[in-house]
């Protein structure tokens, strides 16, 4: 069983795949756990689930079959060890930087990896620490009130669909509210990545560049010949970049990666590098992760965690999970330990989820094609007509 959208972030509902025919069973119009409850009554043979970690369906599932296996999906567990690790990383943003420079580094000495320092940028990356203001913008006063009124209402025990209902968020914004032991800062306003256009062109403008040592107006009218369509100001910046890359000892294939430029990559990019398997990984990243690991004592255990958890989801070693939980705990991370204990919580299905083979990948597909039957009604289709043509072409 798993959850579809009625409409995202708002109202949701339930649906039930049988994963030996790979068949929609049924569709049920919410998700609560007294339907789900209701419908697993009716239907007595039923005796293994597969689940994600809502405490909804596994409250249901103990009132409605209380015989049952209950098993966590695999996938829920990746993703929320990637939401912790996110969580964690949010606070080194320098050393996320730092090591971006080193991996740019490491990647142009035979040596391989270096101790590096943050890079002085000028003063415009760098400027004097500005007093702090009295009063925080309006739009971050917002966030800091959520904030503290989400972790208000949940020590009182509130539900997460009633925290998010009532101040008009997601209950994934609620999730990442609660992971969070500091309120949000202010957010940056980014600029759009123009040199996006630049993309098709990015080999031909490296490899004239190496040749000829050309100035960006020659450049340009190059890549003219080629189809660029847009400004020379584009080319300009793309190539003063790889000029000071080349200054700094950076390879001009860097600046394609995002682990290889001086700003960085974000705390959610490294966290997808982390959860990622090795041999999936790219030469930049696997760079950048050792080279990260190396600079800072507080991420190498971080990922020495997250490589045995990922190892033991693959091998589906169910049984060393409680080992794997006294270890994260002890760790020091806040952030890995309040992950460790969440599974505490529910440790019978996610030791079965770890063992057994069932997963609710075949779901994930009757989802995808349940939202194109909804699509097709123009989201005007009632629940017992979009029911009857899921199960019909089931």
């Amino acid at each position: 069983m798993d959850e579809w959208a009625w409409r995202r972030g708002h109202r949701y509902g339930t649906i039930l795949v049988d994963l030996m025919t790979h068949r929609v069973v049924d569709l049920l119009p919410d998700r609560s756990a007294a339907t789900l409850a209701a419908w697993l009554a009716q239907h007595p043979t039923i005796t293994m689930v597969c689940r994600d970690r809502s405490d909804l369906y596994a409250d249901g599932i103990r009132r409605g079959a209380p015989r049952a296996v209950q098993v966590v999906d695999r996938f829920h567990l990746v993703q929320n060890l990637r939401q912790a690790l996110e969580a964690f990383l949010i606070d080194h943003r320098s050393v996320l930087q730092a090591a971006a420079v080193g991996a740019a580094l490491a990647l142009t000495l035979p040596t391989g990896l270096v101790p590096v320092t943050p890079m002085y940028q000028g003063r415009r990356r760098n400027p004097k620490p500005a007093p702090q203001p009295a009063e925080r913008p309006p739009r971050h006063a917002r966030w800091v009130a959520i904030d503290e009124t989400l972790h208000r209402l949940h020590a009182q025990g509130t539900p997460i669909a009633t925290m998010a209902r009532q101040l008009g968020i997601s209950r994934p914004t609620v999730y990442a509210y609660l992971r969070r032991d500091t309120p949000p800062g202010p957010r940056r306003l980014q600029r759009p990545p123009s040199a996006r256009v630049l993309t098709p062109y990015l080999p031909s403008l490296i490899r004239r560049w190496r040749e000829s040592g050309a100035d960006s107006r020659q450049l340009w009218r190059e890549i003219q010949t080629l189809g660029y369509t847009h400004a020379a100001r584009t080319v300009c910046r793309f190539i003063t970049r790889l000029r000071r890359a080349a200054d700094a000892g950076h390879p001009p294939e860097s600046q394609r990666s995002p682990y290889m430029r001086p700003q960085g990559p974000s705390a959610r990019a490294v966290s997808f590098v982390m959860v990622c398997p090795a041999a999936k990984r790219s030469r930049e990243a696997q760079t950048y992760l050792d080279q990260l690991c190396q600079m800072d004592a507080g991420i190498a255990p971080a990922h020495g965690l997250t490589h045995a958890f990922l190892a033991m989801i693959r091998e589906r070693r169910g049984a060393d999970l409680e080992a794997w939980m006294a270890e994260a705990i002890s760790s020091g991370i806040a952030e890995l330990a309040r992950f460790a204990r969440g599974l505490q919580d529910d440790l019978s299905a996610v030791t079965a989820g770890l063992t057994l083979a069932w997963s609710n990948g075949v779901t994930e597909g009757q989802i995808h094609r349940l939202k194109l039957v909804k699509r097709q009604g123009y989201g005007r289709a009632s629940f017992a007509l979009l029911r009857q043509r899921v199960l019909h072409a089931a």
